[in-house]
């Protein structure tokens, strides 16, 4: 019974970390390691102590947002997702983007930053991230400094042939599990397939979202001719050499910002994955959790 009640609490104490009340039909989609129906899930509910349920929204504890403003933010945002599209068909060696954290799932409120995943062609993942930083950055697109509201956040960069992220996980990383399960890509369009295949210990984390992933039905983009042709030029030994310099710059940049913007930093910066998260929640998500569960289960 104890791991039936985990399956279902789980999701509620995360989601309520991020005060975001689900409904009985998410709550099923982010069962943790476990299949219910939903009226299974709502007997559960009922008796499981300090869960709120109230007009089809589950959470636990208090002060949670207004799920209706933010799902309308969230509306704004991915128009602002869809517009600069177009951005992702002239970067070279992009191979998809995908919108991540909080807009994945509508839950964004004013100063929220529209955070990205990148997967560029392995061997060529800072070419791709100077030339994607050097547009946005031009075109005033990107987060700089307090200036976050609705601006693009690329933080995690990943090679095409290397997108497992177990090398990039915490012990019991919830935080993980339930990101890479809300990912949503916006380009060139269509599910997550690659990042599925790599990362098969999702389908036991939570069997019923590996089964849902999250999609937009927008048209397929196609990158421009002049990108196909920069990166034949630079398919060489030319490219090996700027993306070794392009690294190196970057990587100065990062160090030299480190120490100012750090709070919990959790920085990676490789050849075929660059993450710069100066602000890493996942282990106090984590903590939360486990020790929310310990107080429930004991009570339950």
């Amino acid at each position: 019974m104890d791991d039936l009640k985990k399956s279902v609490l789980v999701p509620i104490i995360f989601f309520s970390w991020f005060k975001f009340p689900l409904k009985l039909r998410e709550l099923r989609r982010y069962l943790w390691r476990g299949e219910l129906s939903e009226e299974e899930i709502r007997k559960m509910v009922r008796l499981l102590p300090q869960i709120n349920y109230d007009q089809d929204l589950i959470w636990y504890g208090a002060d949670m947002r207004d799920r209706l403003a933010g799902e309308e933010l969230a509306k704004e945002f991915w128009q602002k997702a869809r517009r600069w599209r177009w951005l992702f068909a002239n970067i070279p060696f992009l191979r998809e983007v995908f919108v991540t954290n909080t807009l994945a799932y509508d839950n964004v409120k004013l100063g929220s930053d529209i955070d990205l995943l990148v997967v560029g062609r392995s061997g060529r993942l800072w070419i791709c991230r100077a030339a994607l930083l050097l547009l946005m950055g031009g075109l005033r697109l990107r987060v700089h400094g307090v200036n976050k509201h609705a601006k693009f956040s690329p933080e995690l960069w990943l090679g095409d042939n290397h997108l497992d992220l177990t090398p990039i996980a915490l012990d019991n990383d919830y935080y993980l599990s339930f990101w890479l399960a809300d990912v949503t890509q916006i380009w060139p369009g269509g599910e997550p397939k690659g990042l599925w295949q790599a990362n098969p210990w999702l389908k036991e984390q939570l069997p019923i979202a590996w089964r849902s992933p999250r999609a937009k039905d927008w048209p397929a983009g196609r990158q421009s001719d002049g990108c196909r042709l920069i990166e034949r030029l630079l398919s060489g030994r030319l490219g090996d050499w700027l993306e070794q310099k392009l690294k190196a710059s970057q990587q100065k940049i990062v160090q030299r910002n480190l120490p100012r913007l750090s709070v919990n930093p959790s920085v990676v910066m490789g050849d075929n994955v660059i993450k710069l998260h100066f602000n890493d929640r996942r282990a106090a998500v984590r903590d939360a959790i486990e020790g929310a569960l310990s107080d429930l289960l004991a009570e339950g």
